[in-house]
């Protein structure tokens, strides 16, 4: 669906066509905001903590439009890095911090394709029923009348009303918002990636149980799911805030001529935003020549890229396909965007990581051979011709999961890659023949008493290093004090 127009000239200023006006971004002012073809006031970005982080966004708006009025206006550094600072500790105080989760509607989504993970579902939804009675569970609309659900026999079981077990589908969540408090996932990375695409701006707390092969976002066994729900339920959590892209489609039109001016024009029209937590994949799709794309950060021309496609990925995603492509590992906790090219035709071209602050824009070359395809996430795959571009940011909706552990992005690197794991070296003395094995103990005890002895010898010099330091420092105190008494004598 079209819902604005850009319009591009000979020229390298940004123009937007909006409620039948033609505004250039510099006559923008810096309350206003550009959103879906028309023009807001006052623009709030979702989610805000109304207090040091307001201040500090207040802050820095001041200082880039240098509104700042009286004797702090000739001087901005000063308040500059101490914004900085205080943003910077904030957002340590954030992700160390821990919430109380109030939970009034919960949705649960599992894998429907198999069988057994519905059963799971029915343990996990009776045994909420019984515990908490004033938390009401949605579930997809296809169990309604399931017979492996039987919503009425769960019902019964837990001597509950039937109106606690309600359904949603992706239109209920998209038109409700912020209704849901707790999202509970029964399956793999797949059922993550799957929760995150139906909530397109605001996420409630995820908890992934893991029911698949292979899964960096589940972190939770199922086998303990009421001791961890009565934790996540009952007592404070620590949540980890994962980065989303926010893509934006945009396609080229035929050259058109202007009637007023007699010059060549292009429009290019918006078709469609995707916010992924994993990936977007730009690449050549089944066409037999190299991809040809151009790309951009914050309207400045990076490089070209020749081979089979690009990965622009989150920390999230950088387990994922761009870790399969060559990419680098990426803490979810470092807000970061991660560039990796699939098999590029340049050895020199490597992956790169980028800060989140940047506006990327990839676009398939004029002259290029072939078209692109592009896909969210692994899915809604779209064709890219010649002159079409997708831009791409930080988005302001992040994924919010509840932690297991403190450390648990590494734990789950050792135990699904087995990263930097190997074998210890290990003693050849159980093939040894018994008389050599008496020997080797022999050796072992009096290699040890050696090792004793240097280790008391070293410790004898080092308090005696230490002690000659005291010493030092007591007589540079001497000199000290009568320096004084000399000074206050003259």
């Amino acid at each position: 669906m079209k819902t604005d127009r850009l319009l591009i000239k000979n020229s390298t200023k940004k123009c937007a066509k909006v409620d039948g006006k033609v505004y250039t971004m510099n006559e923008l002012r810096p309350e206003e905001v550009l959103m879906e073809g028309k023009l807001s006031s006052n623009f709030e970005e979702p989610g805000l903590i109304r207090c040091g982080y307001h201040e500090a966004k207040n802050w820095v708006r001041r200082l880039s439009s240098e509104t700042i009025a009286g004797e702090d206006a000739n001087n901005l550094y000063p308040f500059y890095v101490d914004t900085a600072y205080d943003v910077r500790r904030l957002r340590k105080d954030i992700i160390n911090a821990k919430v109380k989760l109030y939970v009034e509607n919960l949705i649960v989504i599992c894998n429907i394709n198999d069988v057994s993970t519905v059963i799971l579902m029915r343990e996990v939804v009776e045994w909420t029923l019984r515990n908490f009675p004033s938390i009401t569970l949605y579930v997809q609309n296809i169990f309604e009348k399931s017979t492996h659900f039987a919503a009425g026999d769960l019902c019964k079981d837990s001597n509950c009303k039937q109106n606690r077990i309600k359904y949603w589908s992706k239109e209920f969540v998209q038109s409700h918002g912020s209704f849901f408090d707790l999202v509970i996932t029964l399956g793999g990375d797949g059922t993550v990636l799957f929760a995150s695409s139906i909530f397109p701006k605001d996420v409630p707390p995820i908890v992934p149980f893991a029911l698949g092969s292979l899964g960096f976002l589940t972190n939770f066994e199922f086998q303990k799911f009421k001791e961890t729900l009565q934790h996540i339920l009952t007592d404070k959590v620590r949540i980890n805030l994962r980065m989303r892209l926010q893509c934006k489609l945009y396609r080229r039109n035929k050259t058109e001529i202007d009637a007023a001016t007699g010059k060549q024009i292009c429009f290019i029209d918006f078709v469609s935003e995707h916010h992924v937590l994993n990936e977007i994949t730009i690449d050549r799709g089944t066409t037999p020549c190299l991809s040809l794309l151009e790309l951009y950060g914050n309207d400045s021309f990076m490089t070209k890229v020749q081979g089979d496609g690009l990965i622009v990925a989150t920390p999230t995603g950088s387990t994922a396909y761009s870790l399969s492509a060559g990419g680098s590992l990426i803490s979810p906790s470092v807000n970061a965007i991660a560039i990796t090219p699939i098999c590029p035709h340049t050895l020199s071209f490597r992956p790169i990581i980028l800060p989140d602050s940047m506006e990327l824009k990839v676009k398939v070359g004029m002259n290029s051979r072939g078209t692109s395809w592009v896909n969210f996430d692994g899915k809604d795959r779209v064709e890219l011709k010649q002159g079409d571009c997708v831009v791409i940011a930080a988005s302001p909706y992040a994924v919010p999961t509840v932690e297991s552990s403190p450390g648990e992005f590494f734990k789950s690197i050792s135990k699904n890659l087995n990263w930097n794991d190997r074998e210890e070296q290990k003693p050849f003395a159980h093939i040894l023949s018994p008389k050599n094995q008496e020997k080797y103990k022999i050796d072992s005890s009096k290699n040890g008493n050696d090792n004793a002895s240097n280790d008391s010898d070293s410790s004898s010099i080092s308090s005696c290093i230490q002690d000659d330091e005291r010493q030092c420092h007591k007589e540079t105190e001497v000199v000290v004090e009568r320096t004084r008494q000399a000074h206050f004598a003259i």
